[in-house]
């Protein structure tokens, strides 16, 4: 009797351990860390065709897929603006990837402009970008060195989260010498 309810059981469990997976391990193992980046194309808020490849032409590239209807991807947003305004000068661009589908796509610019973020916002409302950088699960943030190598990636959001993109993020940015001579990193 045991072993039949173990098997019927059996989906049920193999089902939780995949979330499990996804949620827990770092996101270099489920995007393989300095596995090249998929190239893209996608339109902006304005309908303007953007690349992968264009924006790592200033450098390192924060690709952060999210929804408007996803509240934990909502409260990361201040964090990657803090970023973006921290280290622009220095080469990096954020992109805000959205996979809204076609009945929430009409509420992305209205938000962005609402809560006055400036960085780039892409739409993926097929999901072919998102499905290329397996985000299966939003907010999925990867960061993409100038070389188009995956340099760090996650999937959820937890307030560390920036400190550790963050810290991958410094050595691939150029150094900085101030006036004084002293290097910045």
């Amino acid at each position: 009797m045991r072993r039949a309810e173990a098997k019927r059981h059996l989906p049920v469990v193999c089902m939780l351990a995949g979330i499990l997976m996804v949620l827990l391990l770092p996101g270099s193992l489920l995007c393989g860390e300095d596995a090249k980046a998929p190239d893209f194309k996608l339109a902006n808020l304005d309908g303007e065709d953007v690349t992968l490849s264009e924006l790592l032409a200033g450098g390192p590239v924060i690709l952060d897929f999210w929804a408007t209807w996803c509240k934990p991807c909502i409260r990361g947003f201040p964090g990657l603006q803090a970023l973006m305004t921290k280290y622009e000068d220095r080469g990096l661009t954020v992109v805000a990837v959205s996979v809204d589908g076609p009945k929430s796509r009409a509420r992305v610019a209205p938000f962005i402009r609402s809560k006055k973020y400036s960085f780039e916002v892409l739409l993926d409302t097929q999901g072919r970008v998102a499905k290329k950088y397996n985000a299966m699960s939003i907010p999925r943030t990867v960061l993409i060195s100038p070389e188009g190598r995956i340099a760090y990636a996650t999937v959820g959001y937890r307030p560390s989260n920036h400190e550790q993109i963050e810290q991958s993020l410094i050595p691939l940015l150029p150094r900085i010498a101030t006036e004084g001579g002293e290097v910045v990193e």
